[in-house]
Order: C-alpha cells, then structure tokens, then sequence
C-alpha cells in the first residue's frame, strides 16, 4: 500500500504547483480585467481553491483508473503463464509416460531415453511431477533390465 501513498503525495504535489502557477496567472487575468488587486487576488482565491480540490480528486481518480488497468493486465499475465505451466508439467507428464512404454533393443534410444528421464529428474522446476516421473523411469528400466543389449565399441 506504500505504492498508493507515494501517489497520493505526488498527486498532492503537482497539484500545488499546479494550483500556484494558475493563482498567479489568475490574478493577473482578473486584475487586468476588473482593475482592482483586492477584487483579482480574492476571485483567484476563490477559483483556486474550488479548482485545486477538484483537479486532486480528478487526478487520484485517473491515476487509480491507470493502476487497475496495469493490475488487470498483469493478473491476466499471472493467469495465462499459470495456464501454460499446467500444459507443459501435463504435457512432460505425458511425454514421460509415453517414453516409459517403449520397449526397444536400440541402444542409442535406450541410452536416450534414460538421459532424457534423468534430465527430468535433475530439473528442479520439474519438482511437482518428479514422483510420476520415476515411476515411469522404473517401468521403463524394468521393461528392459533382462534385455542384452549390443553396445559397440567407440571408434577412437
């Protein structure tokens, strides 16, 4: 709630020098036209006084105006991303059961398969579904742990 008070004293603020600039420019306006300074400076008063209260109501109005607009379109955002986090966790989700599925003697898939399992795991951001993830890791190993697998040598 700070953020609103800062407003509120920079509202304030250029309202005043707003106001004092206008006084002044008033005065002037009013002496040249009834040519008396104590009929100019209490009309100006007047006016001013009457316009500052309006111009501060008008200004808090416009800037709270302003910062919902700001707060709908950031929550809006908040919204979206949120949505979109959901996808991606039900889609790695889905990815990664899929890939527990495949039964292959492919080692370079096999290998794959596994770095891609263990990436999943390691990803921190990934936390929430790490316990779906190793069970799919474990189906997947099991699937293959009776299986010999040709692993040819590396060319040197």
């Amino acid at each position: 709630m700070k953020e609103h008070k800062i407003e509120w004293k920079e509202s304030l603020i250029k309202s005043v020098i707003y106001r004092a600039i206008t006084l002044v420019i008033g005065t002037l306006t009013a002496y040249i036209i009834t040519g008396s300074i104590a009929i100019a400076t209490g009309t100006a008063l007047l006016t001013e006084a009457v316009q500052s209260v309006n111009y501060f109501a008008y200004e808090l109005a416009w800037s709270n105006i302003s910062r919902r607009k700001l707060e709908k379109k950031i929550l809006e955002q908040i919204k979206k991303r949120e949505i979109e986090l959901k996808l991606d966790f039900s889609s790695i989700k889905e990815l990664a059961y899929q890939l527990s599925q495949i039964d292959t003697f492919v080692p370079k898939l096999y290998i794959s398969t596994k770095k891609i399992f263990t990436n999943m795991l390691e990803n921190e951001e990934l936390e929430e579904i790490h316990a779906d993830i190793k069970k799919y890791k474990e189906n997947f190993e099991r699937v293959h742990s009776g299986r010999k697998m040709f692993f040819p040598k590396k060319e040197e």
